[in-house]
């Protein structure tokens, strides 16, 4: 059995070695793989957009355990969802996204799966890894608790789409590690190929990887989330530009159709 471990923890202070000393407890003989530990303090959002990213890489049967939870410790409710062969245990804070559409969801209630002393500050190790542990020894999804028919949901816009005129305008979603500009703009939204406007820069692409341009030079790519991503060759755009999350971005289709930017 393989467990996850997605966090807001770091690694500075023995908190992942804490959920994994409770998962190794529970099920021995666990497969325990990390998918990231240094997701902003209490980015709900953007802990949802890491698991987007990683979970489907997982075979099924995969336990996902998800701790990025700014309202610990207080009435929010705790879940295990159930979709597609996985499972995923987590707060009810919208971190799963869109893994709760169309999954079974259940309820943490007390039990005997869970230790009797728990503090309010720590649900991570205390209520999160037990029940991950537990699964991953081969508990009952069916055991977890009552049915969950609301679960919270992160407000999402709208993914943007090209006009009849193969214009769109999207915004900056994401700066990620290398300080690319990952935008929400699907590459297949009408723009096979296009002219993009981001603060006083226009681009044109995207080109076919990162090394179509000069080291140094800004280019337009098709990320690995399937939607246009702005970097800079062995630097960073995000610092480049001055730009960052929220930034507009508008798009028009190069065909001969609009010759200037939008």
């Amino acid at each position: 059995m393989i467990v996850t471990l997605l966090t807001d923890f770091g690694d500075q202070d023995g908190f992942v070695g804490a959920l994994r000393g409770v998962l190794l407890s529970r099920a021995p003989q666990t497969t325990l793989a990390d998918i990231a530990h240094h997701v902003p303090r209490g980015d709900v959002a953007k802990a949802a957009r890491v698991l987007a990213r990683a979970a489907p890489c997982f075979p099924p049967g995969t336990v996902h355990l998800v701790v990025v939870d700014p309202g610990v410790g207080s009435a929010r409710r705790s879940l295990v969802a159930r979709r597609d062969g996985h499972l995923f245990v987590a707060p009810d804070n919208g971190v799963l996204g869109d893994f709760v559409v169309g999954a079974e969801l259940r309820v943490i209630a007390p039990g005997p799966h869970l230790p009797r002393a728990r503090g309010v500050t720590f649900q991570g190790r205390d209520l999160f890894a037990p029940v991950a542990g537990a699964l991953a020894a081969g508990w009952s999804f069916d055991a977890v608790g009552p049915p969950l028919v609301d679960p919270v949901r992160l407000l999402q816009a709208t993914p943007p789409t090209a006009d009849a005129r193969g214009c769109a305008r999207g915004r900056v979603v994401e700066v990620d590690v290398f300080g690319n500009l990952i935008t929400d703009v699907p590459a297949i939204a009408g723009l096979p190929r296009c002219r993009v406007r981001l603060g006083d820069v226009v681009l044109e692409g995207p080109e076919a990887c990162y090394a179509a341009v000069a080291p140094g030079e800004l280019v337009l790519v098709v990320g690995s989330a399937g939607t246009l991503e702005i970097a800079v060759r062995g630097g960073s755009a995000a610092a480049r530009l001055g730009l960052g999350a929220g930034a507009s971005v508008a798009c028009a289709r190069v065909d001969g159709a609009p010759s200037s930017p939008p």
